[in-house]
C-alpha cells in the first residue's frame, strides 16, 4: 500500500526546484566565464596584431 504524504511531496518538489535553480546558475556562471575569457583573449590577439603592424612601420621608417 502506497502512502501519500502531501507535505513530503511538497518538500521534495521544493528541493528539486532549488537544485534546478542552483544548477542553472552554476551553468550560466561557467558559460559566462568561458565566454568572457574567449572575448578577452580575442581582444589581446587584436592588440598584439596592432603592435606588430606599428613595429613594422617603425622599422620601415628607420
Amino acid at each position: 500500500m502506497k502512502i501519500y504524504d502531501k507535505e513530503m511531496y511538497q518538500k521534495e518538489q521544493w528541493i528539486k526546484s532549488v537544485l534546478l535553480v542552483i544548477g542553472m546558475f552554476i551553468l550560466g556562471f561557467v558559460v559566462g566565464y568561458f565566454v568572457h575569457n574567449f572575448e578577452k583573449q580575442d581582444q589581446v590577439t587584436k592588440l598584439q596584431e596592432q603592435v606588430n603592424v606599428l613595429q613594422r612601420e617603425i622599422e620601415q621608417i628607420d
